[in-house]
């Protein structure tokens, strides 16, 4: 499972699909269209892609209704940067990308925290 399988199917809840490359087929597990999910998600892809603002804050918003936000938030702090507690505002850009750079790691940073452990 990778990790992007893995944020959609566990921690997100939602189904990864699998949907054959033609214009009009169906998750093999859901049966919803490939249409349907493109206007779903307003994308071209048929999956998230957690390398954009959108998909990383829906995973931030399920770590907080998870009620895990303190563990993860302050857990990336000492696990992935030299941030101090007082540097709450750098910390804050760097988590949030407020460069709109590197959300793909920070996804893969929730995967992680979830129990992501690689490709399988």
């Amino acid at each position: 499972m990778t990790w992007q399988q893995f944020l959609t199917e566990k921690v997100l809840g939602e189904c990864w699909h699998d949907v054959e490359a033609s214009d009009v087929s169906y998750c093999k597990k859901c049966g919803t269209s490939r249409a349907k999910i493109a206007m779903d998600w307003d994308r071209i892809t048929d999956n998230r892609t957690f390398d954009n603002r959108s998909d990383l804050m829906d995973l931030y918003q399920q770590v907080y209704k998870d009620g895990k936000w303190d563990d993860f938030s302050g857990g990336a702090r000492w696990k992935h940067t030299m941030f101090s507690v007082e540097d709450f505002v750098e910390m804050s850009a760097w988590l949030f990308c407020l460069d709109q750079q590197d959300y793909e790691p920070r996804c893969k940073m929730v995967a992680e925290f979830y129990g992501w452990e690689g490709e399988k």
